[in-house]
């Protein structure tokens, strides 16, 4: 969800050059959160008209694009700490680094729910009260294991929803343990590790769906949600390593292919891919972090030019993925305030059409998440990211793997 560092990776084909700039991992990065966003905007609103019914279908999994982040985490993380592995300073640069990224924007989003809203909006009703009472998760990015403990997602009651956050928890729990899986592991070892995750999390969730879990069980765990990350880990080793460009790109090819025969027949099997579907939780996501991973593969191999590029490098999904990290904090805070502005109802009416309304609504929702995105980069997250020229990356001296 962050933008780890911007989308960097090694470029053999440029004497000197340590890493080049990949456009596409951005639009990729806009892909996910305009995914993301235009889901939980999708599940509130009314599609009954057959026009819009069939239209609602589209967004609706964009829960998915979830998943198109875990794979980019795991590219961009286990690229950067296989760049520095064995350089000076290589674990306290790393979380310096990620902190500054990650923690000045969601502490202050949390300070204002907590500390400053209660001031001109009681938690008055049951359910705001039970958030208050159990914040102590979402500050410690524990909120994926607090829906698992209390067997309930409990951070959504009138007008405030922090649903979200439970992704950012398992990625801040991914950079925890990573760097030391990459430090003690080295290449040659980590590739095996990776598919072990890959096979172990699928595992996992086929085991918990068989046992009769409730979807949250499945769905929500860290060690569920691990085969993305390690199949972007993959990609990373596979980009930094060079060999036959040719044949990557063909193992690529076949993986997109793959990955949307698979999604394509889970999609038949299960009448569509809902998020409180199991099976389609329990394939679904592995399907999606293969797509995702054989077109980072693709757009990040500096030897190829992919069909992929062209479209992610358009402006609007680059700048999607520019501000995404913000857009994700702050867009289930504010479908509420814009559906009062806003009202999905007043719209439809205005246009005569249940589909243009909520079209139109949409549109205006993205606009608000931008915008607000845009201000908190350029008034306060970018002034936090000028430290971190004080923990600047060294390259890694040569070690053995």
């Amino acid at each position: 969800m962050d933008e780890a560092s911007s989308a960097l990776v090694p470029d053999p084909t440029i004497p000197g050059a340590a890493s080049r700039h990949v456009p596409a991992l951005d639009g990729l990065r806009g892909v996910a959160i305009l995914g993301v966003m235009l889901f939980h905007c999708a599940i509130m609103l009314r599609w009954e008209q057959p026009a819009a019914a069939w239209l609602a279908g589209w967004p609706r999994v964009g829960w998915l694009g979830v998943d198109v982040f875990f794979v980019l985490s795991g590219f961009l993380i286990t690229g950067i700490l296989l760049d520095t592995r064995g350089g000076p300073r290589y674990f306290v640069n790393f979380y310096a680094r990620r902190i500054l990224r990650i923690m000045p924007v969601y502490y202050l989003m949390l300070a204002v729910v907590f500390f400053v809203l209660p001031r001109f909006v009681p938690f008055e009703s049951e359910g705001l009260r039970t958030i208050q009472a159990r914040q102590a998760w979402l500050w410690t990015h524990l909120t994926n294991i607090g829906w698992v403990y209390h067997r309930k997602v409990w951070a959504f009651a009138d007008w405030l929803d922090l649903t979200h956050l439970w992704s950012l928890a398992v990625e801040e729990q991914f950079y925890l343990v990573w760097p030391l899986v990459v430090h003690v592991l080295g290449p040659r070892r980590l590739r095996p590790a990776c598919l072990a995750c890959i096979a172990g999390s699928l595992c996992l969730r086929v085991g918990l769906w068989l046992a009769d879990q409730r979807p949250g069980a499945i769905y929500f765990p860290t060690p569920c949600r691990l085969d993305g990350l390690a199949l972007g880990a993959l990609v990373a080793l596979a980009v930094r390593e060079g060999g036959d460009a040719a044949r990557r790109l063909a193992l690529a090819r076949r993986g997109v292919w793959l990955a949307i025969g698979l999604l394509g027949a889970l999609a038949v099997w299960r009448g569509g891919l809902e998020f409180t579907d199991r099976p389609a939780v329990v394939f679904g996501v592995s399907a999606v972090g293969l797509l995702a991973a054989a077109v980072v593969a693709q757009v990040a191999d500096p030897a190829v030019r992919s069909p992929w590029s062209r479209p992610l490098e358009h402006p609007l999904l680059r700048t999607a993925g520019k501000y995404s990290y913000g857009m994700y904090l702050f867009h289930s805070l504010l479908l509420g305030p814009v559906e009062r502005l806003v009202p999905a109802a007043s719209l439809q009416a205005a246009v005569g059409s249940e589909l243009g309304g909520n079209l139109l609504f949409m549109a205006a929702f993205v606009a608000a998440c931008f915008g607000v995105a845009f201000v908190s980069w350029h008034a306060y997250e970018k002034h936090w990211l000028a430290f971190k020229t004080w923990f600047d990356y060294r390259p890694r001296e040569s070690s053995p793997g």
